[in-house]
């Protein structure tokens, strides 16, 4: 059926070169832009060496649902560089100049040489295309070079071509995206029924931008000293609406006052419906009439906080518009018939926030019921409960962006070499020199890695100490081993009991203390790593720890997630997330625990440098299912990451150094595994 699409979409470039000769303006505009690409622009992007996030939305209004996503995405990925394309003019005009992105451009044509082009010169870390954008050439090009791509604020119906007998082509076009994040659990079923797994439910983003808006201090004196009673707002309303309103407006005038905000300001209708409704204008002054005539643009998504009740226009026509508007506000909503593509509009009617009504007397009927202040209580309740319980999508959608793309470097190797990070590297080998020389010890000793915490790495300047608490268990045999990144390092090993008091030290000149100690009661005690002297300003040193009632694991595990851990680590880095490892010298900044299923391990006192956060962890492959917790000293829960995978990932923006508390459990595994927890920040 690829003909089918190649003669659809040449068909209607071809109606746009003829509407464009014929003088239609949107239609020469939309040439003209594709007439040249912004090569200077991108390629000075790539001369900064910033990794490229490219979105694609068709107009306005799908860049406007996706802009709390790639507000989210700007924010923990601030170093990458956003290029956004829009198909209409109309989006392209309006966004230029957003300070969301550092390029605005139109898509070019989709045939397959303008795609390949366009993906060879832009070279996207990253594509995010928003709601039902589907090209098929560009799509396949994203995936010819393995860009990992996701359709953000997805909607499906079954009307659509991918359910249907002939749309194979629509249906190859959805195995070119990594992932979906869908509006509802409709559109996951629909996706599901094509045997796709890769979707998650992230809701409707466009709520999060309504209720900011609803939430921004704005004031009209205009429109505040007319709404001095009960009022309905007949927002983006079309003939057909103003119609309909006409009809039963003498029989609620005495009672209602009412706002006509028209979808186009077309002269001759807003003169129709001037004289029709009595109504003043808001543009002129007032003159104390019942009806307002609202011909202005740019307010309206505003001035529903004026009002009582809603009317939005358009569900007599091709499309309803937006709901969200009057419903961040908790206003009860009225609409016409053809609601049922929209799968909020639905929602909020079964919640009883919302009304669809066809003829005069259903509207007379729903107005009749929100004149009475109980009931319009009510509705606005369930409006409100809506909202309060969809708002996030854009956090949540962003969220899960910068998991799976962890998650996609951890499983696809060819990618991971573009993430290379210096300090991942030498935090990497030093956990190397520590894992080989214990590895040595546990051949001549007999004793294998402590259950629980056995590994810790740290950043450290010259003179500097770290100390890392520990719980001990009587008649059991320890070994600890130090060791700095480099052999030239001297290094320091001294063992304290909970009175502070020195039990054992290693502080022979060498780069690698190792201390024995079998201690006669259970209790707390402090293993401390001192660093004498350095020529670097800086310097990582771990400490590994066995036991006579330890676990084995191999080399192959250790180096499986050693490379994990590494390559996670420049993933965090490369997408904006980490600037450098934990508190930055002299903090601990890499736990290593050996844990089964069922197990898990607590770090009490943990502290955090200010600002921006990220903690993330890796398993070896016999643990399925990973999760880790962020709390405060009195236990609350700050942040959790308990999706199913085993590579957890939480962001936190510390306010306080802390002290904080880290919890890591294993819901799943095969058998006891290793594991690598690292701290970054910004």
């Amino acid at each position: 059926m690829r003909w089918l699409y190649r003669t659809g979409v040449g068909a209607y470039h071809l109606g746009i070169q003829l509407a464009a000769r014929v003088g239609n303006d949107r239609a020469q505009k939309w040439i003209a832009g594709r007439r040249e690409q912004p090569v200077q622009e991108i390629g000075q992007l790539h001369r900064q060496g910033r990794p490229i996030l490219w979105l694609h939305a068709a107009s306005l209004g799908e860049f406007e649902q996706g802009r709390p996503i790639l507000t989210e995405l700007r924010k923990q990925h601030p170093n990458w560089a956003v290029v956004v394309t829009f198909f209409s003019p109309s989006g392209y005009d309006r966004c230029r100049q957003t300070e969301l992105a550092e390029v605005v451009a139109y898509l070019p044509r989709d045939n397959k040489e303008a795609a390949q082009s366009w993906i060879a010169l832009l070279q996207p870390k990253l594509a995010v295309f928003v709601k039902y954008e589907f090209w098929y050439h560009h799509l396949n090009a994203l995936r010819s070079a393995s860009v990992p791509t996701f359709l953000i604020a997805g909607s499906f119906r079954p009307d659509q071509p991918f359910f249907k007998w002939y749309g194979s082509v629509w249906r190859e076009m959805l195995q070119c995206f990594t992932y979906f994040a869908v509006q509802t659990q409709a559109d996951k079923a629909l996706l599901k029924s094509l045997s796709l797994t890769n979707i998650c439910v992230t809701g409707d983003p466009r709520l999060d931008r309504t209720a900011d808006l609803a939430e921004a201090p704005f004031h009209d004196e205009r429109l505040a000293d007319f709404c001095d009673r009960q009022t309905l707002f007949a927002g983006s309303v079309w003939p057909p609406d103003v119609k309909l309103l006409a009809e039963v407006w003498p029989r609620f005038e005495d009672r209602w006052k009412l706002v006509l905000a028209p979808h186009q300001l077309k002269k001759d209708e807003l003169e129709e419906w001037q004289r029709l409704f009595a109504a003043e204008r808001y543009t002129e002054s007032p003159e104390n009439k019942r009806v307002l005539l609202l011909d202005t643009i740019g307010i309206l998504s505003r001035a529903y906080r004026y009002g009582s009740a809603a009317y939005v226009g358009g569900a007599f026509g091709s499309g309803l518009h937006n709901t969200l508007e009057p419903l961040s506000y908790g206003l009860p909503v009225i609409f016409g018939p053809r609601y049922h593509k929209f799968p909020e509009a639905d929602a909020a009617r079964k919640k009883g926030g919302a009304f669809s009504v066809e003829t005069p007397q259903e509207l007379e009927k729903v107005w009749q019921q929100l004149s009475d202040s109980s009931a319009r209580a009510a509705a606005t309740q369930a409006q409100l409960a809506y909202r309060d319980l969809h708002r996030g999508a854009g956090k949540r959608t962003a969220t899960l962006i910068s998991k799976l793309l962890l998650f996609l470097i951890l499983l696809l190797p060819l990618y991971s070499p573009a993430q290379s990070w210096s300090a991942s590297d030498r935090v990497v080998g030093t956990l190397d020199g520590v894992f080989g020389k214990c590895n040595l010890m546990v051949a001549l000793s007999g004793k294998e890695w402590r259950p629980g915490l056995c590994m810790a790495a740290a950043e450290l300047e010259p003179g500097a100490s770290i100390s890392l608490a520990l719980y001990l268990e009587a008649d059991t045999d320890y070994i600890f081993i130090a060791s700095a990144e480099t052999k030239r390092n001297d290094l320091d090993l001294y063992l304290r009991n909970g009175q502070d008091s020195l039990l054992l030290e290693d502080d022979k000149a060498d780069g690698t203390p190792i201390m024995e100690f079998s201690p006669e009661f259970d209790g707390n005690y402090v293993i401390q790593l001192h660093l004498p002297s350095g020529k670097s300003p800086n310097t990582f040193v771990g400490l590994g720890i066995l036991s006579s009632r330890g676990v084995p694991f191999t080399d192959l595990e250790y180096r499986k997630v050693s490379t994990q851990f590494g390559a996670a680590a420049g993933a965090v880095h490369a997408a904006g997330g980490a600037q450098r490892f934990g508190g930055g010298q002299n903090g601990w900044c890499v736990y290593g625990y050996i844990l089964g299923e069922g197990e898990g391990a607590t770090l009490d006192n943990l502290s955090l440098p200010l600002g921006q956060n990220f903690l993330a962890a890796t398993g070896s492959d016999v643990v399925r299912d990973l999760d880790i917790f962020l709390a405060d000293e009195e236990m609350r829960i700050l942040r959790r990451d308990r999706d199913p995978d085993p590579y957890p990932m939480i962001e936190y923006d510390s306010q306080a150094p802390g002290p904080y508390i880290l919890r890591v459990e294993v819901e799943k595994a095969t058998d006891t595994g290793l594991i690598l927890l690292g701290l970054f920040t910004r």
